[in-house]
């Protein structure tokens, strides 16, 4: 997976991204994890050795706009966690990624459908 992420019209610098397998039983396999760099661009990639199918998701891990108790309080430990489910089309299969999957710029301003919150200090790469 690349991408690109802003906030404020700005690069969004340092912002973890994740790509996981989601699991329905057991915990979700990290398969790969980076920082976006000066320019807010990320590039994660991952393997997995797997009998079944993935349930492939991108996730990142924000300060964008991120407050807690009605806006009342900034900087707080936790941070919005944003999830994207991955189409089928775009899993390589090996260990090598022979086609990019572009999921294009994200603009971190706005609020997303899947957004959710991560208040654990181990979402870091």
């Amino acid at each position: 997976m690349k991408g690109k992420l802003t906030c404020d019209g700005k690069p969004a610098v340092g912002v973890v991204v994740k790509l996981q397998d989601h699991d329905t039983f057991d915990p979700n396999d990290t398969l790969g994890c980076n920082k976006t760099t000066e320019d807010g661009s990320y590039e994660v990639q991952g393997f997995t050795d797997e009998k079944s199918l993935i349930d492939l998701r991108l996730k990142i891990y924000t300060d964008c706009h991120d407050s807690s108790l009605w806006g009342l309080i900034k900087n707080t430990p936790c941070q919005r966690r944003i999830t994207f489910e991955i189409p089928k089309e775009a899993i390589n299969d090996g260990q090598t990624v022979t086609k990019w999957f572009d999921v294009g710029e994200t603009n971190l301003d706005m609020k997303q459908p899947s957004e959710s919150r991560a208040c654990a200090i181990f979402e870091r790469c």
